[in-house]
């Protein structure tokens, strides 16, 4: 049964991973809502093909576009959803709410709220904790969402009239919708986030460039690995977070080089005993239900539908190529569509494995990053 929603017609200007995923999320959930796309030719081209959206138009219609959207979502990169924002308000109708998933929020919202600030149009920050190792629309998937912590950004960090009705939505994606202050949340993505990835670049150079005469890499194993797995990130999705976020992030960098140094200090007393305690314990703290700001690898997400036997056709497909599971772990039942499963497989290889059999047998899922 289709989950009641006020938004009808749903806006995506952005049909890459992230907008081209909700439009698929969408029309997974909510069968019945229209779905506009809004990018260049042979962008929103995939995105029709791919089924994430209805009718799609290039950036110069984004005025036919939005119009009669209840809900605009900006899946841009930063400085586009920022321009976007600046002509929106002569393009929307009545009560339209706006919604971004841009990665920082603070000069975002604050664009975004003086700009309707004398309209009838709402504008919420957003920001989806979830993401795939493929990039646009190729990576989309219709469970990307599932289960994973959805951040709603309002001034105060607490809901408003229109947060309420996108909350609403959003669970209907599967979402887990979370309120934060940008500010907040800014500070929150630079610790957890934004400093992995210059720590992982960081690594990744050290051992890359060293001028001694040996093969390191050759001979990195599967910790080393983990550790750099996202110096693969191209630049391009950094740039505007690093243009928006930098001093804080400069903080973060420098409270982590302190601690390094406080770490150093201690390699030959009791002391560092204390720290791999401390730390072990701080990571298994960390939560492995769902999908947060920092998530664990290794698992599929796995839509399983509401008939008999579903579930062990997929245990049997699984064990007939040879794969091991090495947990299942229930997510969501939804009714009149099943349940969504997590499925945990020791190494990413397998997943990735494990997947593809279980798309080509017909069940929707997608490795979680």
């Amino acid at each position: 049964m289709e989950r009641e929603s006020e938004f009808s017609r749903v806006a995506i200007v952005g049909t890459g991973l992230m907008g081209g995923s909700f439009g698929l999320a969408v029309k997974n959930f909510y069968p019945e809502r229209t779905v506009i796309g809004v990018d260049y030719g042979d962008e929103i081209n995939k995105a029709l093909r791919r089924g994430a959206v209805d009718k799609g138009y290039g950036p110069e219609d984004l005025e036919s576009a939005v119009s009669g959207s209840d809900l605009v979502v900006l899946a841009t990169p930063i400085d586009g959803i920022i321009e976007i924002l600046e002509k929106l308000p002569g393009l929307l109708e009545d009560k339209t709410v706006v919604l971004d998933l841009g990665s920082t929020k603070k000069e975002i919202c604050s664009r975004g709220w003086k700009a309707f600030e004398n309209s009838s149009f709402n504008f919420v920050g957003g920001h989806p904790m979830t993401g795939a190792e493929i990039r646009g629309i190729a990576g989309a998937h219709p469970l990307l969402y599932e289960n994973s912590t959805f951040v709603l950004v309002t001034s105060n960090g607490e809901p408003t009239k229109s947060s309420k009705k996108l909350e609403n939505f959003l669970e209907g994606l599967g979402t887990e919708p979370r309120y934060l202050k940008p500010e907040t949340h800014d500070r929150i993505v630079a610790r957890v986030s934004h400093l992995p990835q210059l720590i992982s670049i960081s690594l990744m150079k050290t051992v890359g460039e060293a001028e001694e005469p040996h093969d390191y890499l050759s001979l990195a194993g599967g910790g080393f690995r983990d550790m750099t797995r996202i110096a693969e990130s191209p630049f391009g999705i950094w740039e505007d977070i690093f243009a928006t976020n930098a001093e804080l992030i400069a903080e973060e960098v420098e409270g982590f080089l302190k601690e390094t140094r406080k770490t150093l200090e201690s390699l030959d007393d009791e002391e560092i005993r204390q720290e791999f305690e401390k730390s072990a314990k701080f990571r298994a703290e960390l939560p492995r239900s769902s999908k947060g700001i920092s998530s664990s690898t290794f698992k599929v997400a796995v839509m399983i539908p509401d008939k008999p036997g579903a579930l062990a056709k997929l245990t049997s497909c699984l064990a007939e190529e040879g794969i091991n599971i090495r947990d299942l772990e229930l997510q969501k039942v939804r009714e009149d569509y099943g349940g969504t499963f997590q499925v945990y497989f020791d190494s990413l290889e397998t997943a990735k494995k494990a997947s593809k059999i279980m798309m080509n047998n017909g069940f929707e899922s997608r490795v979680v990053d």
